[in-house]
């Protein structure tokens, strides 16, 4: 098992946040309706939230770019009362997206986006839009303590992708460089990349947390 330690701490891992519990709300009430539901959980980590989902019912695709093939496994034999499954997958976002033209009802990022520089997240969302109707996704904000090691903060989004200085690093165990987003700027993606805001909220902490369809809304 390999685990980089690049992209911070795993908080699915020991709780589920808000965010999560609206997905799992998402899964519940397709439960109830007796519909299957596709989840694609990028940066997945140990699984928290994936074995969380897979309990509803949801058939889980779990993505990481490091290796938790044996935690999540290990996870879901010890669990008890799963409907659904879960299947790891190793890979970067980019990556699998171009390997894999496979469909979900909804895809969540936590905490992924804003590890990929600003081009490269826009294709990145371009392509999901296509593939899911339904996104979670929470980004770390341009108002958050981590903003105060980032060097390029000024800079214009597109250019914005830089590691943090050598404090921030040890600080929030982040050693891979990051894009940070404003509100108005994520929003603004999400609309040019074919997505349609339902909620949002900025946390305490100043990470902007979204949910958005890439269906029509009347």
């Amino acid at each position: 098992m390999m685990i980089s330690m690049q992209f911070g701490v795993d908080i699915t891992n020991s709780r589920l946040d808000d965010l999560d519990k609206r997905v799992l709300v998402y899964v519940e009430e397709r439960t109830k309706l007796g519909l299957a539901t596709r989840v694609l959980d990028v940066g997945c980590g140990a699984g928290g939230l994936a074995i969380a989902l897979a309990k509803m019912g949801a058939v889980v695709t779990a993505l990481d770019i490091d290796d938790y093939a044996e935690v999540i496994t290990a996870r879901v034999k010890v669990q008890s009362l799963i409907t659904g499954e879960v299947t790891f997958v190793q890979s970067d976002i980019v990556s699998f997206l171009t390997q894999s033209n496979t469909a979900f009802d909804c895809v969540v990022l936590q905490r992924v986006l804003h590890y990929l520089p600003y081009n490269e997240a826009k294709r990145v969302l371009t392509k999901l839009a296509e593939r899911t109707s339904m996104l979670y996704m929470a980004v770390t904000g341009t108002t958050t303590a981590i903003a105060h090691h980032y060097s390029v903060l000024e800079s214009p989004i597109d250019q914005r992708f830089e590691i943090l200085d050598t404090a921030g690093q040890e600080l929030f165990s982040i050693t891979a460089p990051i894009c940070l987003y404003s509100e108005v700027e994520i929003k603004q993606l999400l609309v040019e990349t074919g997505w349609h805001v339902t909620w949002s909220r900025v946390s305490d902490f100043g990470n902007i947390k979204i949910v958005a369809t890439s269906e029509e809304i009347n």
